[in-house]
C-alpha cells in the first residue's frame, strides 16, 4: 500500500502547511525512511492507517496511546513520532474533505497547527522531538473540530441533564439543576475539589407536568439553590435539554484573548456551520475549560481576560478538579506547589490562593447571546444586580 505521508517530498510539504519547525521535520523523514525500508515498522503503520484514515477506528479516550513493542524497541524515542506520522497520515483525507465541504485552505492549516502546538509542548518537556496529545488530535483529522478565527469549535450533543429556559418576556435565561448530580450544601457537585466530599449532600429535583417545570435554579456563576422555583409554560420556554446539539468551544494556546476576536470567532462559526452542516443547528455555545475555575473570579482582577470570558457564560455544577487548571497553567514539568513557579501573575495568584487553603475546580459553561453582545456578561451581572428571590 502506497502511504502519501510516507514519501519524503509529500511529507516536507504537509509538514510546511502546519509550520512544523525543521529540526523536526528532519527527524520525521528519518523515521520515515526507516518504516519504508524495515518489514515489522511497515506492517505496525499500515495498519494503524487502514484502521484510523481508512476506517475511522480512532482511540477517542482520555488515556494514553499503546505502542508495539517493536516499534519502541526500533525507534527508542523516536517511537511516538512514528505514531504521529501515522495519525498525520489521514491529513490527504482530511484536506479532501474540506474540499468537498467548500473549507477554505486557511482554515485546514489553522486547524491543523494544534498537531505543532502539541509537538512543541511535548518536546519542550522531554528535550527531544515526542508527542503525546493523540486523545485529541483526532478531532481535527476526522474534521470535526475547526479552528475559526481565535477559537476552535465542533458541534456535539450536551451531556448531562441541566435544562435551560428562556423567559418570553424579558428574555432572562434561567438554568434548572441536572436531578442525578448529588450536590453539597453550598450547591456545588458533591465530587468537586481536590478532596473527596464527606458531609451532607442533597439532590436536586426536576418535575414537569401540564403547567410548567419545577426544579432548582442554578446561580450563573456555577452552584444550584436550595429552594426550588415552579416555571410556568405561559412565561417561559424550554431552551436547551440533554442530547439537544451544541456548539462546543475550545481555546488554543496564544496570547491573550480580546473581545473582538471573540466576537469574530463566534459569529464566524455561526456562519461556518450553517453552511457546512445545516442538518445540525445548534441550540447554544458550550465550554468546558479551565477557564472557568470559578475561584478564579476570585483570584484575579475584574479586568483580566479570563474573569471577562467567564462572565460571559451561564457556569453550572460539575464534579471538577484542580488538575485542569493545574496543568494548563504549570504544565507537566511542575507537580506540586513546592517547585512550582511564581513567574506570572495568574501563577502567584493560583499559589497563594492554594496556600490559604482554597478550593478549585473546573465548570462547564453555556452562552445563548448573540456575538455581538459579547462584553455585556447578561447572566452574572443580571444576578449579581438582583439575587433570586
Amino acid at each position: 500500500m502506497d502511504i502519501e505521508i510516507l514519501h519524503e517530498e509529500r511529507l516536507r510539504a504537509w509538514c510546511r502547511r502546519i509550520e512544523i519547525p525543521t529540526g523536526a521535520v528532519d527527524r520525521f523523514a528519518e523515521v520515515a525512511c526507516k518504516t519504508r525500508e524495515d518489514a515489522d515498522l511497515l506492517r505496525v503503520f499500515t495498519e494503524l492507517y487502514e484502521q484510523s484514515a481508512l476506517r475511522g477506528e480512532w482511540q477517542r479516550e482520555w488515556k494514553p496511546l499503546p505502542f508495539d513493542p517493536i516499534v519502541e524497541e526500533k525507534l527508542g524515542q523516536n517511537a511516538s513520532l512514528f505514531y504521529l506520522l501515522g495519525y498525520m497520515a489521514s491529513l490527504p483525507h482530511a484536506a479532501e474533505t474540506y474540499r468537498r465541504l467548500g473549507i477554505d485552505d486557511s482554515i485546514f492549516d489553522a486547524t491543523m497547527y494544534d498537531i505543532t502546538i502539541y509537538l512543541l509542548q511535548a518536546s519542550d518537556l522531554r528535550g527531544y522531538w515526542a508527542y503525546t496529545n493523540f486523545a485529541w488530535i483526532w478531532r481535527h483529522l476526522t474534521c470535526e473540530l475547526f479552528r475559526l478565527g481565535r477559537l476552535q469549535f465542533m458541534l456535539l450533543p450536551l451531556g448531562g441533564n441541566v435544562t435551560a429556559f428562556k423567559h418570553r418576556r424579558t428574555g432572562e435565561v434561567l438554568l434548572l439543576a441536572d436531578p442525578g448530580l448529588i450536590l453539597r450544601p453550598d450547591g456545588w457537585a458533591a465530587g468537586a475539589g481536590r478532596k473527596p466530599w464527606d458531609g451532607e449532600t442533597w439532590l436536586p429535583v426536576f418535575e414537569e407536568n401540564e403547567m410548567g417545570w419545577r426544579g432548582h435554579p442554578i446561580n450563573p456563576r456555577g452552584f444550584a439553590l436550595r429552594e426550588p422555583v415552579h416555571l410556568s409554560r405561559l412565561d417561559w420556554d424550554l431552551i436547551l435539554q440533554h442530547g439537544d446539539t451544541v456548539c462546543d468551544i475550545h481555546i488554543p494556546r496564544g496570547k491573550t484573548l480580546t473581545a473582538d476576536e471573540c466576537r469574530d470567532s463566534f459569529q464566524q462559526a455561526i456562519d461556518f456551520f450553517a453552511r457546512i452542516r445545516p442538518e445540525m443547528p445548534f441550540k447554544a455555545f458550550y465550554c468546558h475549560t479551565w477557564f472557568f475555575s470559578p475561584q478564579l473570579q476570585q483570584m484575579l482582577p475584574p479586568e483580566s481576560s479570563i474573569v471577562r470570558f467567564q462572565r460571559e457564560f451561564y457556569l453550572y455544577p460539575f464534579p471538577g478538579s484542580p488538575e485542569y487548571l493545574w496543568e494548563f497553567v504549570f504544565g507537566e514539568k511542575y507537580r506540586d506547589t513546592s517547585t512550582a513557579p511564581r513567574d506570572t501573575t495568574l501563577r502567584r495568584a493560583v499559589l497563594d490562593w492554594l496556600a490559604r487553603g482554597g478550593e478549585i475546580f473546573d465548570l462547564p459553561g453555556l452562552m445563548f447571546h448573540a456575538p455581538a453582545e459579547w462584553g455585556s456578561q447578561p447572566y452574572m451581572n443580571r444576578w449579581d444586580a438582583e439575587p433570586p428571590v
